[in-house]
């Protein structure tokens, strides 16, 4: 948007369009844009301007759609950890069958025959021999209760997860991060397309009325018809930059309104600059190594390479034996009931143990070393783009403070210049090409100070997102 401005402001320059209030229109509007002195200049984060930003921050941070999908990734995250260490906990199930059996070993048939022969030797009944003993029983209902009591890959799976969860969170405090200073400078784009849009407003009254002044010195005969040709292409060089500005705050505003999920259309509430304004007071050194603390894709890079620790561990864990306990308890027989007189119980000690699988075990395990490594060097190379980012940062928010000293010069000059240059024309002593440059020269330096001024305000929000410089703990939900 600022980039945007120069190329207009630089478009109309060169046409030599009149662009500029009246001196004293001049003053007021400066008045209200809030020029600052360095004295009285104030940090972004105090003040009106301060509390305007924060509101921004709080607002996007609230209702950003980008950022309430990274919340609900960390909410995944934190499901899927419940469920890795629910791995570690007993699991209790209950089992219930009632087949139909044919082709099954009857054990009756075996047993039967035999108690025959023993009741014609004894000449008694006493044993029966209609017996029907099918395995398996024709009905089972059992409860199982199964308790891990070594298994690491479950529990490298809870430590991968643990990482996971870690990693989520850094992403969402990034991403938070990243949606508070578009935020920003986007808030300040519209303020800066605002500034820009007020001066050409207040210009449109004194080009309107040079044309009725260049008019009547045509009347009464003191003036050629050219001078109002020449300031009615002003007055319409002006009416066209201010439609141009209008579109372009009303862009900007869109643009940031979609930002904090607005409707587009929403106002956007004005910000005095002075509030805005404040050398900086970090140095270039303080700003990285408070980068390196703080910056959040750092801290996701390292709790990824536990997760890629933990992988190595659970490939590991396929040379170990796993040993869970199993208790059951349940009725079977060869009725569907549950009289005291069918029901069992069993107590079990359950060891698996793969010995060999074609290797694929080592593979793994060198696999999830290898991409352990290779998070390893990102961090690496990820701290030397944070120190190089942060470095960029600050020195643009250097010069862009050091610039705005030179164009309040410059506009001084420009004013001063304007009074002196529209005082002699008043008096027949210059001529109206020396006037309208003179405003040109003005309009110029009004210009390029709220680009400069809500440039530094950009560069100082780039700078406070590089160096993590925000604390975002109580803003964001």
């Amino acid at each position: 948007m600022l980039d945007q401005m120069t190329k207009l402001r630089s478009y109309r320059i060169d046409h030599s369009a009149l662009r500029v209030p009246t001196f004293w229109g001049a003053v007021v509007l400066l008045g209200l844009l809030g020029v600052p002195s360095r004295a009285a200049s104030q940090s972004p984060g105090s003040r009106d301007g301060g509390s305007a930003l924060d509101r921004v921050v709080q607002e996007a941070l609230a209702s950003n759609l980008t950022l309430a999908q990274a919340r609900e990734l960390e909410t995944r995250a934190e499901a899927e950890l419940r469920v890795a260490r629910g791995r570690l906990l007993p699991s209790l199930s209950l089992e219930s069958r009632y087949s139909e059996q044919a082709g099954t070993v009857d054990l009756g048939d075996f047993v039967n025959p035999a108690n025959a022969t023993l009741n014609q030797l004894l000449g008694e009944s006493r044993f029966p021999t209609d017996l029907s003993v099918t395995l398996p029983y024709r009905h089972e209902s059992r409860a199982r209760l199964v308790q891990p009591l070594f298994n690491e890959r479950i529990r490298a799976a809870h430590a991968a997860a643990r990482h996971g969860l870690e990693r989520e969170r850094a992403q969402r405090r990034a991403t938070a991060r990243n949606v508070a200073a578009q935020a920003q400078t986007a808030f300040l784009n519209v303020a800066a397309a605002r500034g820009a849009r007020l001066i050409w407003e207040a210009t449109l009254p004194l080009v309107e009325e040079s044309e009725r002044v260049a008019q009547r010195l045509v009347d009464v005969g003191t003036a050629t018809p050219d001078a109002v040709f020449r300031a009615r292409a002003e007055r319409s060089d002006v009416e066209q930059a201010l439609l141009e500005a209008r579109e372009q705050e009303a862009a900007a505003a869109r643009a940031f309104n979609r930002l904090v999920d607005r409707p587009l259309d929403a106002p956007v509430e004005p910000v005095l600059e002075a509030a805005l304004l404040s050398e900086l007071t970090i140095t270039e050194g303080e700003a990285v190594a408070h980068a390196l603390r703080g910056r959040d894709e750092l801290a996701g890079l390292e709790a990824g390479i536990g997760a890629s620790d933990a992988g190595v561990r659970a490939a590991t864990a396929s040379f170990l034996p796993e040993v869970a306990l199993a208790l059951d308890y349940g009725f079977q027989g060869r009725d569907l009931s549950f009289g005291r007189d069918q029901d069992f119980w069993t107590a079990s000690l359950v060891v698996s143990w793969n010995l060999f699988n074609g290797g694929q075990d080592a593979a793994r395990r060198q696999a999830a070393r290898a991409d352990a490594q290779r998070l390893r060097l990102q961090r690496e190379e990820a701290e030397d783009l944070v120190r190089l980012d942060v470095r960029q940062a600050y020195r643009a928010a250097r010069v862009a403070w050091d610039a705005i000293e030179a164009a309040q010069d410059r506009l001084a000059s420009a004013q001063r210049s304007f009074q002196l240059v529209r005082r002699r024309y008043e008096e027949g002593l210059a001529t109206q090409i020396e006037f309208l440059d003179a405003r040109t020269t003005l309009t110029s330096a009004e210009l390029n100070r709220v680009v400069t001024v809500y440039r530094y305000a950009i560069r100082w929000v780039d700078l406070e997102r590089a160096a993590a410089l925000r604390d975002l703990g109580s803003l964001e939900n």
